[in-house]
Protein backbone atom coordinates (compact mmCIF):
# COMPACT_ATOMS: atom_id res chain seq x y z
CA UNK A 1 0.00 0.00 0.00
CA UNK A 2 1.11 3.72 -0.42
CA UNK A 3 -0.13 7.08 -0.59
CA UNK A 4 -1.39 6.57 -4.99
CA UNK A 5 -3.26 3.09 -3.87
CA UNK A 6 -6.46 2.56 -5.72
CA UNK A 7 -9.86 0.97 -5.17
CA UNK A 8 -8.44 -2.42 -3.95
CA UNK A 9 -6.09 -0.43 -1.65
CA UNK A 10 -8.88 1.97 -0.36
CA UNK A 11 -11.01 -0.99 0.02
CA UNK A 12 -8.76 -2.49 2.40
CA UNK A 13 -8.21 0.40 4.52
CA UNK A 14 -11.90 1.03 5.08
CA UNK A 15 -11.72 -2.83 6.47
CA UNK A 16 -8.69 -2.19 8.59
CA UNK A 17 -10.99 0.35 10.29
CA UNK A 18 -13.87 -1.80 10.54
CA UNK A 19 -11.51 -4.56 12.42
CA UNK A 20 -10.00 -1.36 14.52
CA UNK A 21 -13.01 -1.34 16.67
CA UNK A 22 -12.60 -4.41 18.11
CA UNK A 23 -9.07 -5.76 17.07
CA UNK A 24 -5.08 -4.42 17.59
CA UNK A 25 -4.64 -3.66 13.44
CA UNK A 26 -1.66 -3.22 11.68
CA UNK A 27 -1.29 -2.28 8.04
CA UNK A 28 1.70 -3.40 6.30
CA UNK A 29 2.71 -1.01 3.44
CA UNK A 30 4.18 -2.88 1.14
CA UNK A 31 5.55 -0.23 -1.68
CA UNK A 32 7.85 0.00 -4.19
CA UNK A 33 11.34 2.11 -3.08
CA UNK A 34 10.52 5.79 -3.48
CA UNK A 35 6.45 5.55 -3.12
CA UNK A 36 4.91 7.74 -0.32
CA UNK A 37 4.02 5.64 2.51
CA UNK A 38 -0.16 4.96 3.21
CA UNK A 39 -1.29 7.87 4.91
CA UNK A 40 -2.27 8.29 8.35
CA UNK A 41 -5.44 5.54 9.12
CA UNK A 42 -7.50 6.12 12.56
CA UNK A 43 -7.17 4.01 15.39
CA UNK A 44 -4.39 1.29 12.56
CA UNK A 45 -1.01 1.35 13.64
CA UNK A 46 1.38 0.92 9.44
CA UNK A 47 4.73 -0.73 9.31
CA UNK A 48 6.55 0.03 6.33
CA UNK A 49 8.29 -2.73 4.14
CA UNK A 50 10.55 -1.77 0.77
CA UNK A 51 10.70 -4.99 -0.56
CA UNK A 52 8.99 -8.69 -0.24
CA UNK A 53 11.72 -10.21 1.08
CA UNK A 54 11.28 -8.05 4.23
CA UNK A 55 7.82 -9.23 4.99
CA UNK A 56 8.56 -12.41 6.86
CA UNK A 57 11.17 -10.33 9.39
CA UNK A 58 8.19 -7.76 9.58
CA UNK A 59 5.79 -10.23 10.35
CA UNK A 60 7.68 -11.89 13.23
CA UNK A 61 7.95 -8.39 14.66
CA UNK A 62 4.61 -7.75 14.75
CA UNK A 63 3.46 -11.44 16.44
CA UNK A 64 0.03 -11.16 14.90
CA UNK A 65 -2.49 -13.72 15.83
CA UNK A 66 -4.10 -13.42 11.79
CA UNK A 67 -2.22 -12.52 8.83
CA UNK A 68 -4.67 -11.07 6.02
CA UNK A 69 -2.84 -10.99 2.18
CA UNK A 70 -4.13 -9.74 -0.65
CA UNK A 71 -3.77 -10.76 -4.14
CA UNK A 72 -0.65 -12.58 -2.76
CA UNK A 73 -1.52 -16.00 -1.62
CA UNK A 74 2.03 -16.64 -2.65
CA UNK A 75 2.94 -14.73 0.29
CA UNK A 76 1.20 -17.31 2.66
CA UNK A 77 4.39 -18.85 3.46
CA UNK A 78 5.99 -15.73 5.01
CA UNK A 79 3.51 -15.72 8.08
CA UNK A 80 5.10 -16.83 11.54
CA UNK A 81 4.56 -19.59 13.05
CA UNK A 82 1.34 -19.67 15.04
CA UNK A 83 -0.49 -17.26 13.34
CA UNK A 84 -3.52 -18.36 10.59
CA UNK A 85 -2.71 -16.66 7.11
CA UNK A 86 -6.00 -15.65 5.30
CA UNK A 87 -6.00 -14.64 1.54
CA UNK A 88 -8.71 -12.50 0.05
CA UNK A 89 -8.44 -11.78 -3.90
CA UNK A 90 -9.87 -8.79 -5.65
CA UNK A 91 -8.63 -9.58 -9.11
CA UNK A 92 -8.40 -12.24 -11.44
CA UNK A 93 -5.33 -14.62 -11.54
CA UNK A 94 -2.90 -12.59 -13.75
CA UNK A 95 -3.26 -9.81 -11.20
CA UNK A 96 -1.46 -12.45 -8.30
CA UNK A 97 1.84 -12.81 -9.79
CA UNK A 98 1.80 -16.46 -9.87
CA UNK A 99 3.35 -16.98 -13.03
CA UNK A 100 3.21 -21.12 -13.07
CA UNK A 101 3.33 -21.66 -9.43
CA UNK A 102 0.32 -23.03 -7.23
CA UNK A 103 1.17 -22.11 -3.64
CA UNK A 104 -0.20 -24.71 -1.40
CA UNK A 105 -2.26 -22.75 1.32
CA UNK A 106 -3.67 -24.27 4.66
CA UNK A 107 -5.21 -21.14 5.61
CA UNK A 108 -8.87 -19.19 4.79
CA UNK A 109 -9.76 -18.37 1.42
CA UNK A 110 -12.40 -15.32 0.20
CA UNK A 111 -12.75 -13.61 -2.52
CA UNK A 112 -15.01 -9.97 -3.49
CA UNK A 113 -17.43 -11.87 -6.21
CA UNK A 114 -18.96 -14.94 -6.32
CA UNK A 115 -17.63 -14.95 -9.83
CA UNK A 116 -13.88 -14.79 -8.80
CA UNK A 117 -14.40 -17.52 -6.16
CA UNK A 118 -14.62 -19.59 -8.31
CA UNK A 119 -12.20 -18.53 -10.36
CA UNK A 120 -9.77 -18.72 -7.65
CA UNK A 121 -11.16 -22.27 -6.43
CA UNK A 122 -9.97 -23.36 -9.89
CA UNK A 123 -6.50 -21.72 -9.86
CA UNK A 124 -5.47 -22.57 -6.53
CA UNK A 125 -7.01 -26.19 -6.70
CA UNK A 126 -9.09 -25.74 -4.29
CA UNK A 127 -12.21 -27.61 -3.96
CA UNK A 128 -16.04 -26.00 -4.94
CA UNK A 129 -17.03 -24.22 -2.73
CA UNK A 130 -14.01 -23.71 -0.33
CA UNK A 131 -13.59 -19.87 -1.48
CA UNK A 132 -15.77 -17.86 0.70
CA UNK A 133 -17.46 -14.36 -0.75
CA UNK A 134 -16.00 -11.15 1.56
CA UNK A 135 -17.90 -7.89 -0.34
CA UNK A 136 -15.55 -5.08 -0.55
CA UNK A 137 -17.13 -1.57 0.87
CA UNK A 138 -17.81 1.59 -1.34
CA UNK A 139 -16.42 4.85 0.46
CA UNK A 140 -19.45 5.88 2.78
CA UNK A 141 -19.37 9.31 1.50
CA UNK A 142 -21.50 7.49 -2.09
CA UNK A 143 -24.01 6.62 0.71
CA UNK A 144 -25.12 9.72 1.17
CA UNK A 145 -28.43 11.51 0.09
CA UNK A 146 -27.96 13.02 -3.15
CA UNK A 147 -30.59 14.73 -5.68
CA UNK A 148 -29.93 13.60 -9.33
CA UNK A 149 -29.93 16.46 -11.47
CA UNK A 150 -28.00 14.99 -15.07
CA UNK A 151 -26.56 16.92 -17.95
CA UNK A 152 -26.94 14.67 -21.01
CA UNK A 153 -23.77 12.92 -20.13
CA UNK A 154 -22.72 9.36 -20.73
CA UNK A 155 -19.85 8.95 -18.15
CA UNK A 156 -16.87 6.44 -17.72
CA UNK A 157 -15.09 7.60 -14.66
CA UNK A 158 -12.82 4.22 -14.28
CA UNK A 159 -8.95 4.52 -14.78
CA UNK A 160 -7.77 5.29 -18.42
CA UNK A 161 -6.86 1.69 -19.40
CA UNK A 162 -7.88 0.21 -22.91
CA UNK A 163 -9.20 -3.13 -21.05
CA UNK A 164 -11.82 -0.43 -19.07
CA UNK A 165 -13.21 -0.31 -22.45
CA UNK A 166 -12.39 3.23 -23.84
CA UNK A 167 -12.33 2.68 -27.60
CA UNK A 168 -15.93 0.99 -27.43
CA UNK A 169 -17.27 3.64 -25.60
CA UNK A 170 -15.71 5.61 -28.14
CA UNK A 171 -17.37 3.94 -31.06
CA UNK A 172 -20.69 4.55 -29.03
CA UNK A 173 -20.55 8.17 -29.19
CA UNK A 174 -19.36 8.37 -32.88
CA UNK A 175 -23.05 6.62 -33.65
CA UNK A 176 -25.42 9.16 -35.11
CA UNK A 177 -28.53 8.72 -32.74
CA UNK A 178 -25.57 10.18 -29.79
CA UNK A 179 -24.50 13.12 -31.13
CA UNK A 180 -26.67 15.61 -28.45
CA UNK A 181 -24.81 13.53 -25.39
CA UNK A 182 -21.59 13.81 -24.23
CA UNK A 183 -18.94 10.98 -23.39
CA UNK A 184 -17.12 12.04 -20.52
CA UNK A 185 -14.02 10.05 -19.73
CA UNK A 186 -11.84 10.64 -16.41
CA UNK A 187 -8.32 11.42 -17.30
CA UNK A 188 -7.10 8.85 -14.00
CA UNK A 189 -3.78 7.05 -14.92
CA UNK A 190 -2.99 6.07 -10.88
CA UNK A 191 -1.11 4.25 -10.12
CA UNK A 192 1.27 5.67 -12.63
CA UNK A 193 2.53 9.08 -12.28
CA UNK A 194 3.27 10.07 -15.67
CA UNK A 195 1.18 9.07 -19.14
CA UNK A 196 2.59 5.95 -20.62
CA UNK A 197 2.52 5.32 -24.38
CA UNK A 198 -1.18 4.01 -23.67
CA UNK A 199 -2.69 6.75 -22.00
CA UNK A 200 -1.23 9.16 -24.29
CA UNK A 201 -3.06 7.31 -27.16
CA UNK A 202 -6.20 7.11 -25.68
CA UNK A 203 -6.51 10.90 -24.97
CA UNK A 204 -5.78 11.27 -28.08
CA UNK A 205 -8.17 8.77 -29.51
CA UNK A 206 -11.00 10.50 -26.91
CA UNK A 207 -9.92 14.33 -27.95
CA UNK A 208 -10.82 13.09 -32.07
CA UNK A 209 -14.41 12.49 -31.40
CA UNK A 210 -16.19 15.37 -31.28
CA UNK A 211 -19.15 15.08 -28.53
CA UNK A 212 -16.17 13.04 -26.12
CA UNK A 213 -14.87 15.03 -23.57
CA UNK A 214 -11.66 14.13 -20.76
CA UNK A 215 -12.32 15.29 -17.41
CA UNK A 216 -9.72 15.30 -14.32
CA UNK A 217 -9.81 12.81 -11.77
CA UNK A 218 -12.14 13.75 -8.81
CA UNK A 219 -10.12 15.29 -5.95
CA UNK A 220 -12.21 12.79 -3.29
CA UNK A 221 -14.91 10.43 -2.89
CA UNK A 222 -17.18 13.38 -1.88
CA UNK A 223 -16.64 15.08 -5.81
CA UNK A 224 -17.08 12.02 -7.73
CA UNK A 225 -20.27 11.50 -5.92
CA UNK A 226 -21.14 14.59 -7.53
CA UNK A 227 -19.96 13.83 -10.32
CA UNK A 228 -21.92 11.00 -10.66
CA UNK A 229 -25.06 12.81 -9.67
CA UNK A 230 -24.91 15.18 -12.48
CA UNK A 231 -24.44 12.17 -15.02
CA UNK A 232 -27.38 10.76 -17.03
CA UNK A 233 -25.97 7.06 -17.01
CA UNK A 234 -22.59 5.47 -15.82
CA UNK A 235 -20.91 3.11 -17.86
CA UNK A 236 -18.72 0.46 -16.98
CA UNK A 237 -17.96 -1.05 -20.62
CA UNK A 238 -14.86 -3.33 -19.79
CA UNK A 239 -13.22 -5.75 -22.24
CA UNK A 240 -11.38 -8.31 -19.40
CA UNK A 241 -12.78 -9.98 -16.23
CA UNK A 242 -13.05 -7.42 -13.32
CA UNK A 243 -12.90 -8.63 -9.61
CA UNK A 244 -16.49 -7.10 -8.73
CA UNK A 245 -16.83 -3.14 -9.69
CA UNK A 246 -16.53 -0.72 -7.31
CA UNK A 247 -17.46 1.79 -9.65
CA UNK A 248 -20.65 0.13 -10.32
CA UNK A 249 -21.48 0.15 -7.20
CA UNK A 250 -20.54 3.35 -6.38
CA UNK A 251 -22.95 4.78 -8.87
CA UNK A 252 -26.15 2.97 -8.13
CA UNK A 253 -25.75 3.88 -4.24
CA UNK A 254 -25.83 7.59 -5.50
CA UNK A 255 -29.35 6.61 -7.67
CA UNK A 256 -27.36 7.11 -11.25
CA UNK A 257 -28.55 4.52 -13.67
CA UNK A 258 -25.33 2.18 -14.92
CA UNK A 259 -24.32 -0.19 -17.82
CA UNK A 260 -21.88 -2.79 -17.64
CA UNK A 261 -20.57 -5.70 -19.56
CA UNK A 262 -21.14 -9.39 -18.48
CA UNK A 263 -17.51 -10.29 -17.19
CA UNK A 264 -15.89 -11.14 -13.75
CA UNK A 265 -18.00 -10.39 -11.45
CA UNK A 266 -19.62 -7.16 -12.70
CA UNK A 267 -23.20 -9.04 -13.24
CA UNK A 268 -23.43 -9.00 -9.58
CA UNK A 269 -22.50 -5.94 -8.94
CA UNK A 270 -25.17 -4.44 -11.41
CA UNK A 271 -28.68 -4.26 -10.39
CA UNK A 272 -32.11 -4.15 -11.80
CA UNK A 273 -33.60 -1.90 -13.98
CA UNK A 274 -29.87 -1.57 -14.65
CA UNK A 275 -28.38 -3.60 -17.74
CA UNK A 276 -25.28 -6.05 -17.77
CA UNK A 277 -24.72 -6.71 -21.36
CA UNK A 278 -22.54 -9.23 -23.03
CA UNK A 279 -19.16 -8.23 -23.71
CA UNK A 280 -17.86 -7.29 -27.02
CA UNK A 281 -21.02 -6.21 -28.51
CA UNK A 282 -21.31 -2.41 -29.21
CA UNK A 283 -24.69 -3.06 -30.56
CA UNK A 284 -25.93 -4.21 -27.16
CA UNK A 285 -23.88 -1.23 -25.17
CA UNK A 286 -25.36 1.09 -27.47
CA UNK A 287 -28.77 -0.11 -27.11
CA UNK A 288 -28.45 -0.17 -23.30
CA UNK A 289 -27.00 3.57 -22.70
CA UNK A 290 -29.59 4.45 -25.33
CA UNK A 291 -32.63 3.27 -22.99
CA UNK A 292 -30.36 4.53 -19.26
CA UNK A 293 -30.93 7.78 -21.22
CA UNK A 294 -34.61 7.03 -21.71
CA UNK A 295 -35.28 6.27 -17.98
CA UNK A 296 -34.75 10.23 -17.52
CA UNK A 297 -35.91 11.97 -20.47
CA UNK A 298 -38.38 9.42 -21.73
CA UNK A 299 -42.23 9.52 -21.46
CA UNK A 300 -42.12 8.38 -18.21
CA UNK A 301 -38.98 9.61 -16.66
CA UNK A 302 -37.95 7.94 -13.18
CA UNK A 303 -36.07 10.54 -10.69
CA UNK A 304 -33.53 8.21 -8.97
CA UNK A 305 -32.44 4.44 -9.28
CA UNK A 306 -33.85 3.46 -5.53
CA UNK A 307 -34.30 -0.08 -5.97
CA UNK A 308 -30.69 -0.31 -6.89
CA UNK A 309 -28.98 2.16 -4.47
CA UNK A 310 -30.94 0.03 -1.43
CA UNK A 311 -29.23 -3.26 -2.84
CA UNK A 312 -26.11 -1.51 -2.51
CA UNK A 313 -26.45 0.04 0.55
CA UNK A 314 -27.28 -3.21 2.15
CA UNK A 315 -24.25 -5.28 1.18
CA UNK A 316 -21.42 -2.72 0.59
CA UNK A 317 -21.42 -0.06 3.08
CA UNK A 318 -18.68 0.24 5.42
CA UNK A 319 -20.39 -1.13 7.95
CA UNK A 320 -22.08 -3.96 6.77
CA UNK A 321 -19.00 -5.37 4.67
CA UNK A 322 -16.66 -4.40 7.56
CA UNK A 323 -18.90 -6.70 9.40
CA UNK A 324 -18.57 -9.73 7.56
CA UNK A 325 -14.92 -9.53 6.73
CA UNK A 326 -14.57 -9.64 10.35
CA UNK A 327 -16.87 -12.38 10.80
CA UNK A 328 -14.80 -14.45 8.17
CA UNK A 329 -11.42 -13.70 9.63
CA UNK A 330 -12.99 -14.28 13.33
CA UNK A 331 -13.76 -18.40 11.88
CA UNK A 332 -10.67 -18.87 9.90
CA UNK A 333 -8.92 -18.01 13.70
CA UNK A 334 -11.06 -20.40 15.52
CA UNK A 335 -10.23 -23.19 12.83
Amino acid sequence: MDARGGGLEQALRRWALALAERHDVTIVSHRAAGAPPVGPTPHVRVAAIAETAALGDALARLRPDVVSLHNRPQWARRSPAGATATVTLHNYPPAWKLGRARPRLTGAVSAVSHALAGATASRLDLPAGAVAVTPPSIDAAFAEERTWEPRRVVLSPNRLLRKKGVHELLAVAARPEFGDVDFAFVDLISPWTSPTAEHRALRAAIRAVGNAVLLPPAADARALAELYTTSAVVVCPVQEEEGLGLVALEAQACGVPLVTTDLGGLREATFAPNQCVPPHDPGALAAAIAAALRRRWGEAPRRRGEAPRRRVLARYTPEAAGAAFEAWLVAAAEG
